[in-house]
């Protein structure tokens, strides 16, 4: 069964209906210069679960189904998702090799996690983490990671990714389709209590870079059965979350092999260049300019093995521009690329929430989780 024929024939949708829209397409590029054709088909909404504050704590939004009970341990993570004393694999192509259970689990797990920032020293709020059903097992398998990231405005952060973006929906409707197997998801907040813009770089702002890509792939591999190969790990986002996706996704290719960058910008910024200069990399021009992802495509060029999903609102007239440009450097780095101009979508979580689930769609097969599409 082909990826969009099953989606629908399940009655999903990942990601909002938006006006005209009727599913999505992409055209992509294998490696530098290529075209692709269109591919279509991806349908329906489902409404944000309630949010908890509680500390490491399942957010209730459906009933339970009626399984076995599973071990946990005080923060909510089944006890049988610690790493064994087997070094984690790799990768794993699971869509070919594993078997569900019997019982297995109709949806995910969303849960609250602390994680420390023990190199960076960065002031992280609590991170959120989905575990698909395939994590809920009694034998779970070497699952691939989404760090996942909010966009940056007053009062943003990581429970965003949920309350707007409906990560939970979108990630039991690709497991369903799935055969319960979707990445692991964990959403750090990259901002920081205040909700600021540390730009996701390491400066006086706080070392947001490290925290994401040392402290977070730390916590992650020492409490979860996830595979280790950049191929099976995303970094994505929305807004200056996409913006920090591509940075990353360029800037740390051995950790992060594939990237979805929703409605970013053209580069790391708190409003002017000089203030950002000056506040962000502590005067240093050259420092600013490297950070920069037209720079960090060219300096890591050529990136054969990296994915790059890039979307944007058809009315986001601010970002929206941004996004086939920084799809064009992708794709002239040498990554594969995919975009999608999402209709009638602006600058919103409407938007990102389609976006993210049709990228995040887009990867499945390519992290051996699920057919390719049509």
């Amino acid at each position: 069964m082909t990826r969009t024929r099953g989606l629908l024939a399940a009655g999903l949708v990942v990601g909002l209906a938006l006006g005209a829209a009727g599913g999505w397409g992409v055209a992509h590029a294998t490696g530098a210069g290529g075209t692709g054709s269109a591919a279509g088909g991806r349908a329906v909404a489902a409404e944000p679960s309630r949010a908890s504050t509680a500390r490491a704590t399942t957010v209730p939004s459906a009933p339970p189904s009626a399984h076995a009970p599973i071990a946990t341990t005080a923060g909510g993570i089944p006890a049988a998702e610690a790493p064994g004393s087997t070094p984690a694999p790799a990768s794993v192509d699971l869509a070919r090799t594993w078997t569900a259970p019997a019982d297995l689990p109709t949806q995910g797990r969303l849960l609250r996690v602390t994680i420390p920032a023990t190199r960076s020293h960065f002031v992280a709020r609590q991170a959120l983490l989905y575990l698909p059903p395939a994590a809920l097992t009694a034998d779970p398998p070497a699952l691939p990671v989404d760090v996942l990231l909010s966009g940056q405005s007053r009062g943003a952060g990581p429970e965003d990714v949920q309350t707007g973006g409906a990560i939970e929906q979108t990630m039991d409707a690709l497991a369903t389709v799935d055969r319960g197997l979707a990445p692991i998801v964990v959403v750090p907040d990259q901002l920081g209590p205040r909700s600021a813009n540390p730009m996701c770089v390491d400066g006086a702002l706080g070392n947001s870079r490290t925290y994401l890509t040392e402290d977070v792939p730390a916590w992650v591999t020492s409490h979860l059965r996830v595979q280790t190969a950049a191929s099976a790990w995303t970094i994505g986002g929305f807004s200056q979350g996409g913006t920090c996706a591509i940075q990353l996704g360029a800037g740390d290719p051995s950790r992060f092999g594939n990237l979805i960058d929703v409605s970013g910008e053209d580069g790391p910024t708190l409003g002017s260049e000089t203030k950002t200069v000056d506040e962000g990399f502590a005067g240093n021009r050259a420092a600013w300019a490297a950070a920069q992802p037209a720079a960090l495509l060219r300096a890591g060029a050529p990136f054969r093995d990296s994915n790059a999903f890039f979307a944007a609102g058809a009315l986001d007239t601010t970002y929206g521009p941004v996004m086939p440009v920084m799809a064009g450097r992708a794709r002239a780095a040498g990554m594969h690329v995919a975009t999608w101009v999402v209709p009638g979508g602006r600058h919103s979580w409407v938007t990102a929430r389609a976006a993210l689930a049709a990228g995040l769609d887009w990867l499945q097969p390519r992290v051996g989780l699920g057919a390719p599409a049509a």
